[in-house]
């Protein structure tokens, strides 16, 4: 403590000389008359203590004191009560919830250390925060908990943003956030990185205690498929990819087979193709492709499923479910070329523009870039091709061998266009090959054209060929509807050239299309057993590009294409779809009919029946029918070509096929099925292992404030951490008194003085003393 004095006007020697005026008038005028000894000395006592007052009153004595104040402050605590946290933690058989409680029973038991000024306030989360109450140092007991952790979701930002902007009854000194780590809410309402750098600014630091194994523990082994789409579309025949994600933990440097089944109208799945990756890092996410033929028409189901590892905990993650919808109509188109030409890139462009064509490209380079005959049997060893294109290509390209293949496929129903071109008919050697007996146009004696020698023009027609149309056919049936087919095709630009043919067969079903300004075969068509065969001989209708006829040149090309494939007319038919097809229980999806009114443009049924039926699933072990009918549902119109149910969804999982069935206009039964699946099993138990990565990059977007991830037996270092937070708040102030600064002592000081001259007037009046 420290005494100083604050005299009045500043100056000790007009207090000097007071305080010797008064000790004068006490030491020298003495009341004598009539008093006895003990009363005189009692009014001394009382005039001298009337003198020590007035002398303090003018000195203002003072004192001033240095003390220690502590911080009030709030800490909050957040605990997971998620249903993940009934999943293991890692240590025996202790869930997540148990460790949980572990941390939080420490933390209170460590309260009257922390100081009376210092109190609790914890919360419980999903995806909604739960306030428990403020807790007090003085509390005997703890706030009372979730009995179980069986929430649905998690959100990490949310709750945290709740926290930050919550009233406390002291200021928020530090967070104590507990959980796995898993955002399982989707979408989630707040970045949590943001809040990590809000409290940062704030300099409030977050303390994140991960609860679960960590990822070099056994318990820490775990396979995901993931990105998997719910349902992809295709045409018959057409080569899709089912692309996905494997999320690989506690598995590096092991091969891990990921396999594709399609699961059959038998109800069995069948192995349709499968891959192997190998992790390299103990936390890795891997995406692969498995390819795949459409089948027939139909909707499918396909499981994509990583071969469990050993030390797995939760298996429901390996495997996920998509659906395929195949569309009739679909192709594959082989285009077999020799040197890339300007005609074929853009014929190939037409038709891949197309959703229901799929055309592989099959440059073929000249000796010795590539070597002569090429090996086509693999390809066209499983029969995929519905239309061959052959281009401008000698022969000899794919010899014999390839031609029978092509020629035997043809017969037995594909289609085949062959083009123009220096190299092609009887130019490039293909009046000696199988395929001679197909095409509908006589080749002849053609004189062979030798390789890489000067071209020889006896084979071609030179200069402006114009294509005049010599029939009537859907064929030739280019531009908008209606139009005049003489005029339409005047305005095409000429042909640059075209084949000479020794003639065209006299066969049945053999009939000329198109023909040049002299009169010579251009476009001829014809059958060979069950395929259809078209020889064209020309190379060069790209310049209708570029005279701007874009819609009439793909126009044409399609429908050669469709004419080679039998496809003119198209069926009606109806399609089911829905907006989701993995389904949780009970949870409402939309169930759509689509109705296609084919080439006779069909109006849609008014009658439309809809069933809904359960499929065994193939894997149970337990004996139950094939498929059990649910109920019956009723679709409403929604447009001219489309109905609509709002379906509530089931409360049993497993998996559920609609069927929807009607009468077209020949009075032919349609049908369409739409299977899908119904998953009993919660986001929170697909992600088995705590997100590690998340948790570590909040606490390092927190580390200025002091921010910081440990474990659950690290208790006892945070609340050293939060001791030392508390030391470093503690202030210290300098506190000061003196006499007169406050009414209250100066009230004090006034009635002293006040009371010794009343007791004194009081003792005078008494003795008889004037």
């Amino acid at each position: 403590m420290d005494w100083s004095f604050s005299p009045v006007f500043g100056s000790y020697s007009l207090v000097s000389l007071i305080a010797v005026g008064l000790l004068f008038v006490w030491v020298f005028v003495i009341d004598t008359h009539g008093l006895k000894r003990a009363q005189r000395w009692i009014l001394r006592l009382l005039r001298l203590m009337l003198i020590l007052a007035l002398l303090l009153v003018i000195l203002k004595p003072g004192v001033s004191w240095t003390k220690q104040r502590e911080p009030e402050g709030t800490i909050a605590v957040l605990m997971d009560k998620s249903s993940s946290m009934q999943l293991s933690a890692g240590e025996g058989n202790k869930s997540r919830w148990d460790q949980q409680i572990e941390v939080w029973s420490g933390l209170f038991a460590s309260r009257e250390q922390l100081g009376k000024q210092i109190r609790f306030a914890p919360f419980a989360y999903d995806s909604q925060l739960q306030s428990l109450g403020e807790v007090e140092s003085t509390a005997q007991s703890p706030p009372a908990l979730p009995a179980k952790a069986e929430g649905a979701s998690t959100d990490i930002g949310g709750p945290l943003s709740q926290v930050s902007s919550a009233s406390f009854s002291s200021p928020l000194m530090a967070v104590i956030w507990m959980g796995d780590g898993s955002q399982t809410l989707s979408p989630a309402k707040t970045d949590p990185q943001q809040i990590a750098k809000q409290f940062a600014r704030q300099d409030i630091p977050l303390y994140l205690i991960g609860i679960g194994p960590r990822g070099d523990s056994e318990q820490a082994r775990d396979l995901a498929v993931e990105g998997v789409p719910e349902q992809l579309d295709a045409y018959t025949k057409n080569q899709i990819y089912v692309r996905g994600m494997l999320k690989a933990r506690g598995v590096a440097n092991r091969d891990i087979t990921i396999a594709m089944k399609i699961v059959g109208k038998d109800g069995k799945p069948v192995l349709v193709e499968q891959t192997v990756v190998r992790p390299t890092k103990s936390d890795q996410a891997i995406s692969f492709q498995l390819p795949m033929l459409a089948p027939e028409v139909g909707s499918y189901e396909l499981w994509v499923e990583a071969k469990a590892v050993d030390g797995e905990s939760v298996l429901e993650n390996n495997r996920t479910t998509s659906y395929l919808n195949v569309r009739g109509g679909g192709a594959r188109v082989l285009y077999i070329e020799g040197e890339p030409r300007t005609e074929s890139k853009f014929i190939a462009n037409a038709l891949l523009e197309s959703p229901d064509m799929q055309v592989d490209r099959l440059w073929i380079a000249r000796e010795p870039v590539q070597k002569w005959p090429i090996d086509l049997s693999q390809r066209l060893s499983n029969g995929v091709y519905d239309l061959f294109i052959l281009g401008d290509l000698d022969s000899d390209a794919i010899g014999t061998a390839g031609s029978q293949l092509i020629a035997e496929q043809v017969l037995r129903g594909a289609g085949l266009v062959t083009l123009g071109g220096y190299h092609a008919y009887g130019a490039g050697g293909w009046n000696n090959t199988p395929l001679n007996d197909l095409l509908p146009i006589q080749m002849g004696a053609a004189i062979r054209q030798p390789r890489n020698a000067p071209i020889d023009l006896r084979n071609h027609y030179e200069g402006a060929v114009p294509m005049v149309p010599a029939a009537v056919d859907r064929l030739l049936q280019i531009g908008e509807p209606g139009s005049n087919l003489t005029e339409v095709w005047g305005e095409l630009k000429p042909l640059t050239g075209a084949n000479r043919w020794g003639g065209v067969k006299n066969a049945p079903g053999v009939k000329v299309l198109a023909i040049g300004g002299a009169g010579q075969p251009l476009m001829v068509t014809g059958i060979a057993a069950q395929g259809r065969v078209m020889s064209l001989a020309f190379d060069s209708t790209f310049q209708w590009l570029r005279q701007g006829k874009v819609k009439e040149f793909k126009q044409f090309w399609r429908q050669v294409a469709l004419w080679g494939l039998r496809r003119e007319a198209v069926e009606e038919g109806m399609q089911l779809t829905m907006n989701r097809r993995r389904v949780l229980l009970q949870q409402p999806a939309e169930v759509m009919m689509n109705w296609s009114a084919g080439s006779k443009e069909t109006p849609m049924p008014k009658e439309v029946s809809l069933r809904l039926w359960r499929l065994k699933d193939p894997l149970a072990e337990v004996q139950a029918p094939l498929e059990t009918q649910i109920g019956e549902y009723r679709l409403n119109p929604r447009d001219a070509t489309s109905m609509r149910l709002g379906f509530e969804g089931v409360k049993d999982p497993g998996r559920y096929e609609w069927r929807a069935k009607t009468v077209g206009s020949e009075g032919k039964e349609l049908e369409a099925r739409l299977p899908f699946v119904v998953i009993d099993q919660s986001v929170e138990s697909l992600q088995p292992l705590p997100d590690w990565q998340l948790m570590g990059q909040l606490a390092k977007l927190n580390e200025s404030a002091g921010g910081v991830l440990v474990s659950p037996d690290q208790t006892a270092d945070l609340i050293s951490r939060l001791l030392e937070r508390r030391r470093q708040a503690t202030e210290t102030v300098v506190e000061t008194f003196q006499l007169g600064d406050t009414t209250l002592d100066s009230w004090v000081a006034f009635l002293a003085i006040a009371a010794n001259l009343v007791m004194q007037w009081g003792l005078r009046k008494r003795w008889g003393v004037p």
